[in-house]
């Protein structure tokens, strides 16, 4: 229901954070690690957010990007782990560990997360070893794939654009197949991607 909220920070509190939308207050559950990398209160700041409807709950998680989000999404097709327990994983580690961790089976990085135990653990490898496309990769010096959060916030801004310029998702997803690894600012990744369209 709700892709992205763009508002104004009101409060952060240990795992949540208000968010003023036109006047409205939106209280939204955020992993712990989000909290440092949160502009002063008063200042706009954009979250990309899942909206979980129970009987008894309607609750907003927030994420600072796209690859954050989709890695909450990931997690909570897992069988045993719901948003709290996916947000757990994300509050204690940070989108490489936790690709890196299910792309190398590392079932001791996985389990730091509270609630997580081994077998879990082996539940998350198992099912979403084969789901890791999707992500941003680079490679470290062991050549292991991981996110890289850099690239991935200039993709987002990407998207961000090519949404507002109308494009379809599978159309996005063929803007941006080939410039994951051009190096460059947003604008010259946003040119190579209408580039790519044109094909």
């Amino acid at each position: 229901m709700f892709a992205y909220l763009n508002g104004i920070l009101e409060e952060v509190e240990q795992d949540r954070v208000i968010l003023d939308v036109n006047g409205v207050g939106y209280m939204i559950k955020v992993p712990t690690n989000v909290l440092d990398k949160l502009p002063s209160i008063g200042s706009d700041i954009k979250l990309y957010t899942y909206f979980v409807v129970r009987e008894d709950s309607q609750e907003l998680y927030g994420f600072i990007d796209r690859q954050q989000k989709a890695m909450f999404e990931k997690l909570i097709t897992v069988s045993g782990i719901g948003p709290k327990g996916a947000l757990s994983i994300l509050s204690v580690l940070d989108i490489n560990e936790v690709v890196k961790g299910i792309l190398v089976g590392d079932i001791a990085t996985l389990i730091k997360a509270p609630g997580v135990g081994k077998k879990t653990a082996q539940r998350i490898i198992l099912e979403l070893r084969d789901k890791m496309d999707e992500f941003a990769i680079d490679e470290d010096e062991d050549g292991i794939s991981y996110v890289s959060s850099d690239r991935t916030s200039k993709l987002d801004e990407v998207v961000d654009a090519l949404v507002i310029l109308g494009y379809t998702q599978n159309e996005i997803k063929r803007a941006l197949y080939n410039i994951k690894d051009m190096e460059g600012d947003t604008s010259v990744l946003i040119k190579a991607a209408l580039k790519n369209l044109d094909i």
